[in-house]
């Protein structure tokens, strides 16, 4: 089953998409969700069902949700972003840069790690959750799993689909769970700084491993997205990541 909740913090009300295993009782813990530049659409949504019918308790939270501005793209800017069309594409850059500008701010990802952290302690406070909560990242929200990894050492597990590491590797020491990141080769900047993120990893002591599927490139686990969707590094990434969640460390 699943619904829209609330949970308070002080900068605000939270709105999140919570979706739950169909037994009762038998839930294999909870996993968070983090939602690309796009905020919680529906297919981040059913990236939470997806979760639940594993039979894990997961949350995506609406990291837009508290702010007075609306940052969610248009459904007509994200057809142009996914059009087949590079001079449609290309057109569609300005605003799209104008769009995310705001999110790159130190304010606001501090604001964006404050809504994870108190989603985080909803989750790890469930009783059927017994303390075991992950967290899953698209895009933008594969970043704020990185970040969320080396500030809370209660998690469990930290998997990454195309986030952008920090860049402060003596803070990596704080990272104390394991973390899967996934990546496509089409998305050469992030392609090329995986190997030193593997080496920073390494000599942090974090248990780290990332996936490289060669022609995917950014959001190729977004079916709604016909321009990026990959269907076999959509499948396999899907496959490695619950037998990462389930303890499955060198899959």
């Amino acid at each position: 089953m699943s619904d829209m909740i609330s949970i308070h913090q002080q900068s605000g009300t939270i709105q999140a998409y919570v979706a739950t295993p169909q037994k009762s009782g038998h839930y294999k813990g909870a996993v968070l969700v983090a939602h690309e530049l796009w905020g919680l659409t529906e297919q981040i949504k059913r990236v939470a069902d997806r979760l639940a019918e594993q039979g894990y308790m997961a949350l995506a939270p609406d990291l837009f949700s508290t702010d007075k501005i609306n940052r969610q793209p248009s459904a007509e800017l994200q057809a142009a972003i996914f059009s087949s069309d590079e001079h449609v594409r290309y057109n569609a850059m300005p605003q799209l840069r104008a769009l995310i500008a705001p999110t790159q701010t130190p304010q606001f990802k501090l604001l964006a790690l404050s809504r994870l952290e108190s989603c985080f302690e909803y989750l790890y406070n469930q009783p059927l959750v017994h303390q075991k909560v992950s967290i899953v990242g698209f895009g933008l929200g594969g970043g704020y799993a990185f970040e969320l990894a080396m500030r809370e050492q209660r998690l469990q597990t930290a998997v990454v689909f195309y986030g952008r590491a920090p860049n402060v590797q003596a803070e990596l020491r704080h990272i104390h769970c394991p973390i899967l990141a996934f990546y496509g080769s089409k998305e050469t900047t992030l392609a090329k700084e995986s190997a030193v993120v593997d080496q920073h990893m390494n000599q942090a002591g974090v248990t780290f491993r990332s996936v490289l599927y060669e022609g995917a490139g950014h959001a190729f686990f977004n079916e709604d997205n016909s321009f990026a969707y990959n269907s076999i590094a959509a499948k396999d990434s899907w496959r490695r990541m619950l037998d990462f969640l389930s303890g499955k460390i060198d899959n």
